[in-house]
């Protein structure tokens, strides 16, 4: 998608935060906000909330992970199971049950080799169809081929290394469509998002949406963060600039009208460098920040951190922070050169360092808060540094209803 079709295009209906005043009536109806509740406190309505949301585009991983035939990773989608593998055909994605006799085919997560059931050596192949099944004339009175038993497929998408997925949604929109504006830049960040200089795993004990949420709220930093991004007080309203494309939004430290558009423009051309701290949420849970640690000697080096959130539970996610470094502008004066081979590797530790505690400080506020979460919670009352919180509630409605296009806005 160009430049030019962000400025135009009326399908991406992205709304700008500062607008208006805020809401602080709830943006959702009394029963949808009775279900956003439930799915927080109650196995049972958390376990629907997952069902509802498996068809919704999810990010699942990155090519890098599946360098080799064979390679494969192993994931959550919808409460199931899946596993992601590079075969000779290309890259494919299966619920991680057996056809025969439901037994996981991936019990660790990540490795090498083919798909083989280990109970009763079922070998499927690309198209999960079992081809290799011990005696299977004698046992069942056909070939494999007449027997035709196959895995659950996942559908699978990517924007550039970015590995996407969902169960069959024949009437959804492409990755594409549903990423809009973001799926450019997507496809840069995958670019250079090959080689992480820090993994870091948290399981953290809170619904999957608190920590969603505590990334769109930039009201709390003082509280929560006082040594680092609170250290300076308060954001100023007219200090930062939001972005709501659909299910989306995005956040610019900084920026104004502008800013979406040439971001954009700059990742189609591969020469993004960001100037100030972005943040890009995309929905259901996945998180993209883009931090400067250090100018240095006229450089700067920043840092794509892209967080995975999984759910596991009503009150248990699982969260994935990968941390890539950005790329400088090419030079050719060897002492720069020399001067970021010998900088990056400390700058590395320090905001890695930094990172964790960041991380740690709003997982456990998310945790706080888990602990007296309650099915009849009021509404928020969102400030206006809160605002994409209420979008993020609306996209969230909708998707569990079954819509999958935008606007989201809900007619009260």
């Amino acid at each position: 998608m160009s430049g030019a079709a962000v400025a135009g295009s009326k399908s991406l209906r992205h709304r700008r935060a500062m607008d208006t005043q805020p809401r602080i009536d709830d943006v959702l109806p009394p029963d949808m906000r009775e279900r956003l509740n439930a799915a927080r406190v109650d196995p049972k309505a958390f376990a629907a909330e997952r069902d509802d949301l498996a068809t919704c585009w999810t990010f699942l991983g990155f090519e890098h992970q599946l360098a080799a035939t064979n390679d494969w990773f192993r994931t959550v989608l919808g409460g199931r199971s899946i596993v992601v593998q590079r075969f000779d055909r290309g890259i494919f994605a299966f619920e991680n049950k057996c056809a025969h006799r439901g037994y996981p085919l991936r019990q660790e997560e990540k490795g090498n080799g083919p798909l083989l059931c280990g109970f009763h050596h079922w070998r499927y192949n690309h198209e999960g169809l079992a081809l290799g099944i011990p005696n299977c004339v004698d046992m069942y009175g056909m070939s494999p081929r007449q027997l035709d038993a196959r895995l659950k497929p996942v559908e699978l998408a990517q924007a550039g290394g970015m590995i996407f997925g969902r169960f069959d949604d024949p009437d959804g929109p492409t990755l594409d469509a549903w990423l809009g504006p973001a799926f450019p830049i997507l496809k840069h960040v995958s670019s250079f998002a090959d080689r992480p200089v820090a993994t870091v795993e948290y399981d953290v004990g809170a619904h999957w949406r608190y920590i969603h949420e505590i990334t769109l709220d930039d009201y709390h930093i003082v509280a929560i963060h006082p040594s680092t991004f609170g250290k300076n007080g308060y954001i100023p309203v007219d200090g930062v600039h939001y972005e709501q494309i659909a299910a989306h939004s995005m956040y610019f430290r900084a920026g104004d009208a502008h800013s979406l558009q040439a971001m954009v423009e700059q990742c189609e051309a591969g020469e993004l460098m960001p100037g100030r701290y972005r943040i890009i949420q995309i929905f259901p849970g996945l998180v993209i920040s883009m931090v400067q640690a250090l100018s240095y000697l006229g450089d700067g080096y920043w840092y794509a951190m892209v967080m995975h959130i999984v759910p596991v539970a009503n009150d248990r996610s699982k969260i994935v922070v990968r941390s890539f470094r950005m790329p400088q502008p090419a030079t050719d004066q060897a002492w720069r050169r020399l001067a970021r081979w010998l900088a990056w590797p400390s700058i590395d530790r320090v905001f890695s360092f930094y990172a964790r505690r960041v991380q740690t400080e709003d997982n456990v506020a998310c945790e706080h808060l888990q602990r007296h979460a309650a099915a009849d919670d009021p509404p928020p009352r969102l400030a206006r540094h809160e605002e994409r919180i209420g979008w993020f509630e609306e996209a969230y409605a909708l998707a569990i209803s079954g819509v999958r296009k935008g606007p989201f806005r809900w007619d009260k």
